[in-house]
């Protein structure tokens, strides 16, 4: 009786390990590309929930006119796995995202200096998805290694972009005189040197 009791739980225990066999492995070719893209039609949107992700980094853009403080808050961020494949390679990895976040700000006398500025209003979002395969040739937002977008604030699935090289590349052309020596190609239109976490 034990043991065929035995031999009734080992079948189970033995049927269980395949089924979960076979799920890991139709689950292992499953892990989308990048969350934020339509792979039907390469189209973009702003990834769900990515300010739980890690924060690259933050540039301020100063007043050109009128009272000092900054104008506005950009803060860049990307998925974990991100950081931990360019530290590692010196590269960003095939379906990266970067979600920057576009602020606007308030200047105020504090105690921690006469004109400190802080976030105050949410303009829209810049994404962009790193492809190293050149999946979508004939969209007029991919390119150059990436998928290049612009969100305005009350719409993160619609992109008001339509030609990247219209309207992206021009401000990303600096970035290719202070990128990394080494760096790949594609790569060298990211401004990398703001973000201290590929430093180290």
């Amino acid at each position: 009786m034990f043991y065929m009791k035995s031999k009734i739980v080992l079948r189970g225990f033995l049927l269980m390990l395949a089924l979960g066999m076979v799920g890991v492995l139709l689950g292992a070719g499953s892990k989308p590309f990048a969350p934020n893209v339509d792979m039907k039609t390469g189209d973009l949107r702003v990834p769900e929930n990515y300010t739980r992700w890690s924060t690259l980094g933050t540039w301020a853009h100063a007043k050109m006119e009128g009272e000092p403080g900054s104008k506005e808050y950009h803060v860049v961020y990307t998925q974990p796995e991100t950081i931990d494949h360019y530290q590692k390679h010196g590269k960003f990895p095939d379906g990266a995202v970067l979600v920057k976040e576009l602020l606007t700000t308030e200047t105020m006398s504090m105690t921690t200096g006469p004109a400190v500025s802080h976030a105050s209003g949410f303009k829209g979002w810049f994404v962009l998805v790193r492809d190293t395969e050149g999946r979508f040739p004939d969209s007029k937002l991919w390119g150059d290694g990436w998928a290049w977008s612009l969100f305005n604030a009350d719409d993160p699935v619609n992109t008001v972009s339509t030609d990247y090289k219209e309207d992206c590349m021009a401000c990303h052309l600096p970035a290719r005189d202070l990128a990394p020596k080494g760096a790949v190609d594609a790569d060298k239109w990211i401004y990398t040197l703001g973000y201290p976490v590929f430093q180290k």
